[in-house]
């Protein structure tokens, strides 16, 4: 569908869809061969030339995949190590300064919030201020959910299913999601099985 669908939008979602696309391939199928090709499109995506105004978003997003990449493979400190760098890089940006279309600027204002909610789970004090700071990504996280944008609604609506899953244990608002996606995309089994899993835990 990629292939035939060059020319239909930028190169820069092309670009996008397809890690994507080879980073669901690795996850399904964890293979050497699968891993491979993640691994060498995540080069090929950073390396690509591009214009100045996509460099910053496309660092974030190929960090961001590496970071998924490095804990699917349970390479706890190499993931350690790329987090910092994303602090490092969204501590570098101004958004003000910014001369992005809507659509870019709201997938940046998307992973900043993935990022903030996941570096206050991660740290390891649970105090109530980190806890405040997660449930405050998380109701803007969900705002993005039902964005018109496909890309940006689908990853927000896949992330929350997960985080409502996994880490905040309330299967009942992952499921709102889950179905969601479902609906969207229902050959996807992944999705389906996290569904499944879900209904489970109700």
């Amino acid at each position: 569908m990629l292939k035939n669908a060059v020319g239909d939008f930028d190169n820069f979602y092309y670009d996008i869809l397809k890690l994507d696309l080879y980073y669901w391939e690795y996850s399904v199928e964890s293979t050497t061969k699968k891993s491979d090709q993640l691994k060498q499109y995540l080069a090929d995506f950073y390396s690509k030339e591009d214009s100045t105004i996509n460099t910053r978003l496309k660092e974030l997003i190929f960090l961001s995949y590496s970071v998924r990449y490095e804990l699917k493979r349970f390479n706890i400190p190499g993931a350690v190590i790329l987090r910092s760098k994303i602090k490092n890089l969204l501590t570098e940006i101004n958004r003000q300064a910014l001369n992005y279309p809507e659509n870019r600027l709201k997938l940046f204002d998307l992973y900043n919030l993935l990022f903030q909610y996941f570096d206050n789970v991660f740290n390891p004090f649970f105090l109530d201020s980190k806890r405040n700071e997660r449930e405050n990504a998380l109701k803007k996280i969900e705002f993005f959910a039902s964005d018109d944008d496909i890309i940006v609604n689908t990853l927000a609506n896949y992330f929350l299913g997960k985080i409502y899953l996994n880490i905040e244990k309330e299967p009942r608002k992952s499921k709102v999601h889950l179905e969601f996606l479902l609906n969207k995309y229902p050959n996807n089994l992944s999705i389906r099985e996290l569904l499944e899993h879900c209904n489970n835990k109700i």
